[in-house]
């Protein structure tokens, strides 16, 4: 069940790559226990945010207040290591924490979340037998090998097929209710957004432009939310530029 209590406040966040701006005063909160949705039309931000939210970006104004450090990132097109199996990629976290866990630790964690994840008994495969949904779980894996409170799923759907992509969306969903963690996923899959239940918000031109529950996202008249969910070229937001 969610709680009303935040686990991640993102306030006035603002970011430059040179001189494009990328985020402007986003502000927003993820509370304990729910699956928080940010979409919008390519690169408009999204991944950016993410990755100040886990600290692999630092803001340029604004803050981040975390009230956990346990947080697991699954990225966008997975990032396995492709000179390590599947077990060594997902023990990866682990093995170079400064807290060392005995061989049979490790080794029963890693089999615990490739079961989690619907890969029992594939730890010895190579990344380059794996299918894409298979390479995605297993990335899912290695996120969450230290039972994290915060997963931040980039991209999750990216690159597969509508099959492949309902199956990674069951997962996240079985993980949400497995570990009782709190979620932010990026993606701009209407798909995913429908078959998601939750709180969602809009990025456009570096900035919220809209935010509510994804019932309301399908219905609103709100110019943008409108234009995103009709997939239309005219609208507020410019997708060509001419």
């Amino acid at each position: 069940m969610q709680s009303s209590e935040p686990i991640v406040e993102v306030k006035n966040v603002s970011k430059y790559f040179g001189k494009k701006k990328v985020l402007e005063n986003v502000s927003f909160s993820v509370y304990k226990n729910e699956i928080l949705l940010i979409i919008g039309l390519s690169g408009t931000g999204k991944s950016t945010l993410l990755k100040i939210i886990c600290g692999l970006e630092e803001s340029d104004s604004g803050e981040v207040i975390l009230k956990t450090t346990n947080i697991g990132m699954a990225f966008q097109g997975a990032a396995l290591f492709d000179s390590l199996n599947v077990f060594d990629n997902v023990a990866f976290p682990i093995v170079n924490s400064k807290i060392k866990l005995h061989e049979q630790e490790i080794e029963k964690k890693v089999l615990e979340k490739l079961k989690l994840v619907g890969l029992a008994g594939m730890e010895g495969y190579r990344v380059d037998e794996l299918s894409g949904g298979m390479k995605k779980r297993v990335s899912f894996a290695r996120a969450i090998i230290d039972d994290p409170e915060i997963i931040l799923y980039d991209e999750p759907t990216s690159g597969l097929d509508p099959v492949v992509s309902n199956v990674i969306v069951d997962y996240i969903l079985k993980l949400q209710n497995e570990l009782h963690a709190s979620s932010v996923l990026v993606t701009h899959n209407l798909n995913v957004i429908k078959k998601i239940t939750s709180r969602i918000i809009l990025l456009y031109d570096a900035k919220v432009v809209w935010e509510g529950i994804s019932a309301d996202l399908f219905v609103s008249a709100n110019p943008y939310a409108k234009q995103f969910i009709e997939g239309a070229v005219k609208g507020p937001m410019v997708v060509i530029k001419e």
